[in-house]
């Protein structure tokens, strides 16, 4: 079986998407497999967990692509112009780009794809993939890891949503394998649907791979309480600073020895906002976003780490970063609403609180180091977390779970005569 896939992001960058895709078609080892993606400026790179992906791949044809606006002036025409890189994102003028890039090489390889598949984020490559379903008539797999009009980041872009909407239509309609990483998230985006529809949707979660992280070494001195990922939009460690606030004026000594880090990009006002300056020097340090191999690195080493939500009543998103902390095997707190993560933490046995109670957050975290610090005592304790639960998000289950449906929709007969004939 060939496989074509197009995904923008792709290793060597450091997004979550370039990390997640090649686990799963790294079980696809026994096909071809072409791929194209976007020009990205590599600031960090993502590639060093999967050294030799690049190399398994029939092809991979690099678009290249630059948006027009980049930093402070993207920044602000996100902010001041409706429609600009929100329907769906700054990446749309790839397409023409990425289009003619495949059928030359597809012309000059002879390579005829049997299926194909498109990443997200960027919701560009759906776009692109709807174009290419029409010209090369074969099966296509669109996968989602975040709703697209749903998305609670694009609330308030009113205009574009309605282009965004239109959109998501057309692609739903159009694939013939729509995967998602939670139910909550076909049951967001596909009751706008007909029912008939829902047919086409499949759940695959995120996987981690065990094989990354690094053995076990001796504990820092200090109880270590980790965030690793960047923040956002809405998504602010404020109720976290909050919590700590509350804990050091009723029970001070519950944080003696006590370290708590943000690993990755926070918003720059954070740094003077009231709740961060109340907290006592060295309590919270701000870090520098890692590469990838590092980043587990710190999973593995700490005591218990964060999820940090958007304060809402109700969350579908499920972020790959929990899905890898469930491979550290270290305890997980997350400030999250109701919703999925929210639920993955508590059938793992973790600790939860909603973002828009304070009081919940502030008991749950003194719960959580509490706990850690007793698990501290233990001289060898076992990966933490319901092994039952942590076995459906191991990468074999996973990937074996995506390798399934795409060969189902591989043999999905388009055409009259059930044939695939190439119409670049």
């Amino acid at each position: 079986m060939r496989v074509l896939i197009i995904c923008y992001m792709l290793p060597p960058a450091l997004y979550p998407t370039s990390i997640q895709m090649p686990r799963l078609m790294a079980h696809l080892e026994r096909e071809e497999i072409g791929a194209v993606s976007g020009n990205v400026a590599v600031m960090a790179t993502g590639l060093e967990c999967y050294a030799d992906f690049n190399r398994k791949l029939a092809f991979d044809t690099n678009a290249d692509f630059h948006t027009r606006l980049s930093g402070i002036w993207l920044l602000l025409a996100r902010r001041y112009l409706p429609f600009y890189a929100r329907v769906p994102d700054e990446f749309r003028g790839w397409i023409p780009r990425a289009e003619a890039a495949i059928a030359k090489k597809l012309d000059e390889t002879g390579f005829l794809p049997d299926v194909l598949i498109t990443f997200s984020e960027p919701m560009t490559d759906h776009l692109l993939g709807f174009r290419l379903k029409r010209k090369l008539g074969i099966p296509w797999v669109a996968q989602f890891s975040d709703p697209w009009a749903d998305s609670p980041f694009r609330r308030g872009q009113f205009l574009a949503n309605i282009v965004n909407r239109r959109l998501e239509h057309k692609i739903i309609a159009a694939a013939d394998r729509i995967v998602f990483t939670s139910q909550e998230t076909v049951d967001l985006v596909m009751r706008k649907y007909p029912a008939e529809w829902r047919n086409k949707a499949d759940v695959v979660v995120h996987g981690f791979d065990p094989k990354l992280y690094p053995p076990r070494t001796q504990k820092p001195a200090k109880l270590t309480v980790r965030y690793i990922g960047h923040f956002y939009g809405h998504r602010t460690p404020l109720p976290l600073f909050r919590a700590l606030e509350t804990i050091l004026r009723e029970a001070p000594t519950l944080l003696d020895g006590v370290q708590v880090e943000l690993v990755g990009r926070v918003q720059r006002w954070i740094r003077w906002h009231p709740a961060f300056r109340k907290l006592p020097q060295g309590l919270v340090r701000l870090e520098p976003s890692v590469p990838y191999m590092e980043s587990l690195k710190l999973m593995a080493e700490a005591d218990l780490l964060l999820v940090i939500d958007i304060p809402e009543p109700f969350s579908v998103l499920l972020h790959s970063k929990l899905i890898d902390y469930i491979g550290a095997g270290v305890p997980i707190m997350g400030i999250a609403p109701r919703g999925t993560s929210a639920s993955l933490i508590s059938r793992l046995g973790g600790f939860v609180a909603d973002p828009l109670h304070h009081g919940d957050i502030v008991a749950q975290l003194r719960h959580a180091i509490t706990f850690i610090r007793e698990r501290r005592r233990a001289i060898d304790p076992a990966p933490w977390g319901n092994p039952a639960v942590r076995a459906e998000y191991h990468i074999d289950r996973v990937a074996a779970d995506f390798s399934r449906i795409v060969h189902e929709a591989a043999q999905m007969s388009l055409g009259p005569n059930g044939r695939r004939n190439l119409r670049f």
